[in-house]
């Protein structure tokens, strides 16, 4: 499968056959989402944009592509349209929030700025669930170090946040955001210790290079949790 084949394949009709048609046999489908996401990598080299669009009609699978193809999801998200491919991925195996996760420990910056384009949007609750999505990382990579999790990921996506967009900017998103699992936390609907996760990975992503920002993101914790 070459990157030339996506136009005999009709580029969506391609990916709907390979996505939604499988074989139901495991050893028969299981090269096809490889060789989708290269195919569609090395499009997207040459053509982001047109890709970025061609994909926007489609389930195509962003987060399998994000931790396969790195290089390719940078060039497909660094488009404008990115944003919408976000926000159209599948609400059940890859909400929104997971792609932003995933980005954050293969580009940082560019989930940053994807973030603060959804709070342009009015996007508030999916700026919210994103950065919630931070909360288990330090327990995760404690008991499961193989894991692709990237505590420095953590650190550069807030410090992106802090420097594109100000300490009171972020302040206020966290602090949203833990408004939001504190009121799920008194209605049952997430663990109790939930929060103390969520400060714990926070504090320390926030410490992670001590330098630089380092301080500064600390204090903006703490304000969001409302620690004097």
């Amino acid at each position: 499968m070459r990157s030339l084949d996506l136009r005999q394949m009709e580029g969506e009709q391609g990916i709907a056959l390979l996505i939604y048609e499988p074989s139901s046999h495991f050893k028969v489908d299981e090269p096809f989402p490889s060789a989708l996401y290269q195919v569609v990598a090395e499009r997207a080299e040459r053509a982001p944009g047109e890709t970025a669009q061609m994909l926007l009609n489609t389930r195509f699978p962003l987060e399998g592509f994000i931790l396969t193809q790195p290089e390719g999801a940078d060039s497909i998200f660094e488009n404008d349209i990115g944003v919408s491919l976000v926000l159209n991925s599948d609400p059940v195996l890859a909400p929104p929030w997971l792609i932003i996760y995933r980005l954050i420990k293969d580009n940082p910056s560019q989930a940053a700025r994807l973030l603060a384009e959804f709070h342009q949007r009015g996007e508030t609750n999916l700026v919210a669930e994103s950065l919630a999505y931070l909360a288990y990382d330090k327990d995760r990579s404690e008991k499961a170090p193989l894991l692709p999790i990237s505590l420095e990921g953590d650190f550069r996506f807030l410090t992106a946040l802090f420097t594109t967009e100000g300490d009171e900017w972020l302040k206020d998103r966290l602090s949203e955001s833990v408004e939001l699992y504190r009121q799920r936390v008194a209605d049952g609907e997430v663990s109790p210790e939930f929060l103390d996760r969520y400060r714990e990975t926070l504090k320390f992503a926030a410490a992670y290079r001590r330098r630089g920002t380092s301080d500064d993101l600390t204090a903006i914790i703490r304000r969001a949790f409302g620690i004097s």
